[in-house]
């Protein structure tokens, strides 16, 4: 026994340091996303109040379809991790060739969707106002949902083969762009126009046609194309029947999580638009640290599907435990941190006081769902990377549409909490599909198939 435990240290830690090396690049890349938002809310949130708030209501129709298109792009990396860990390495290329044409009709659909964000957000109850300001806002932002569609489509086919570092790099210049892109457009320097909370969504556009650029460039000069199968395309409709149906199931379940989150966004504007403001940063807070926190998920559902691709069943099952527990540990750390430095936080972001006094208080409600939030949100990851396509859709279904909505509402209005029910409701919402993914994928662990080679 006692020679037994220092193996099984060794091979812990060993399993810790694999995960870290493939996590680090997609937590960077996964937050690198939500600091393109955060610049965009800090720019605007200093040139006025007002168009923060036009920002954070005009973002809702792209921001509701931007999760649903990540959704059904994700059978791309779940597909690309199997083919991967079953060393079919040239199917891998197979999977990307069909998820290109599939991402850019995805994102044309949403660019016509959000040219109705006017309307949309007029019939969501708006002021006619607001409602205008942020049409014009969502049509900018429907521009670059082809190009976010085309670069997601890579970007998760680079991850299943654990080749996550150029998109990192990437994502680290794209932020560098969008810093200046946003001084230039909003404040309208160097000749250009003044354009406030649309120069920032012009500035998004810059950065996303230059996204795709870069990370195409790389997988046709840098990978190997022989391997990989890259210059070999063979697009057919039925070759990407597996990919579409597993992104069908994800892409209802985020875009389910996803409109329950921006109908919050609505219920802050019936508050008015001082609530709208406060609202907005809180929900950039929470979402950069559940971008890190969601790094540590991509690469345990990665780890778990190239096990499953490989069969090893005793590897699906310590990946995710691993996995969950390393992102549980840091995420606690991160949302103490939260609660510790809420006026802080919420002060980067503009300089009115009363919106910063608000904004400190629901980062600080809201700093422990990061946990679960994150925790849901990999299990259920790792879920369909070993086959279970639908029931995290159901949970999702249940916990955000039937649950997390209706309870936010009532936080707000009949029990009178208020502003700060936004922040109860996001907690109590994101509890439940915590809980149950974790039911889920134990039921599953004790399954005979499961069992059979553990």
């Amino acid at each position: 026994m006692s020679a037994l435990w220092p193996r099984a240290t060794s091979a812990l830690w060993q399993d810790v340091k694999t995960l870290m090396t493939l996590a680090w690049p997609v937590v960077i890349s996964r937050v690198g996303i939500l600091t393109l938002g955060v610049t965009d809310t800090v720019v605007v949130g200093h040139y006025a109040a007002e168009h923060l708030a036009y920002l954070g209501i005009g973002m809702v129709p792209s921001n509701i379809f931007i999760l649903i298109m990540i959704g059904l792009l994700m059978g791309t990396s779940v597909l690309v991790s199997n083919k991967f860990g079953a060393k079919q390495y040239s199917e891998t290329g197979k999977v990307w060739w069909h998820a290109m044409p599939w991402g850019l009709a995805i994102g044309l659909v949403g660019m016509v969707f959000c040219f109705f964000g006017e309307p949309l957000l007029l019939l969501s109850g708006q002021t006619p106002e607001l409602a205008a300001a942020g049409g014009r806002i969502s049509m900018i932002a429907g521009l670059s949902l082809p190009f976010a569609a085309v670069h997601m489509s890579t970007g998760f086919f680079l991850e299943g083969i654990r080749n996550p570092r150029p998109g990192m790099v990437i994502m680290i210049v794209a932020n560098i762009v969008n810093i200046f892109a946003n001084y230039i457009f909003v404040f309208g320097v160097f000749g250009f126009p003044e354009l406030g909370a649309e120069g920032s969504i012009w500035a998004t556009l810059v950065v996303r046609f230059l996204q795709v650029v870069a990370i195409l460039s790389y997988v046709w000069f840098f990978l190997d194309h022989e391997k990989y199968g890259l210059r070999k395309p063979k697009i057919t409709w039925a070759g990407g029947r597996e990919m579409r149906a597993i992104g069908y199931a994800s892409g209802i379940s985020m875009g389910i999580e996803n409109t329950a989150f921006n109908v919050i966004i609505l219920f802050a504007g019936f508050l008015g638009t001082m609530v709208v403001a406060a609202h907005i940063i809180m929900i950039n807070v929470f979402a950069l640290f559940f971008m890190m926190g969601l790094g540590f998920g991509v690469a345990t559902a990665v780890s778990v599907g190239n096990a499953y691709g490989a069969g090893d069943m005793a590897a699906v099952k310590r990946w995710a435990w691993l996995g969950l527990s390393v992102q549980s540990l840091i995420m606690l750390f991160a949302g103490i941190f939260m609660w510790a430095s809420a006026p802080q936080l919420a002060a980067f972001f503009t300089t009115d006081a009363a919106v910063v006094k608000l904004a400190a208080a629901l980062i600080a409600l809201v700093s422990i769902g990061t946990v679960f939030d994150t925790g849901q949100s990999l299990l259920s990851m790792s879920l369909r990377a070993r086959g279970d396509t639908w029931v995290p859709t159901f949970i999702h279904l249940l916990s955000y549409g039937v649950i997390m909505i209706p309870l936010t509402y009532a936080l707000i209005f009949p029990l009178g909490r208020g502003a700060l029910g936004l922040a109860d409701g996001i907690v109590l919402g994101a509890f439940v599909p915590f809980a149950l993914v974790i039911w889920r994928y134990r039921w599953l662990d004790k399954q005979p198939q499961a069992q059979a080679t553990s």
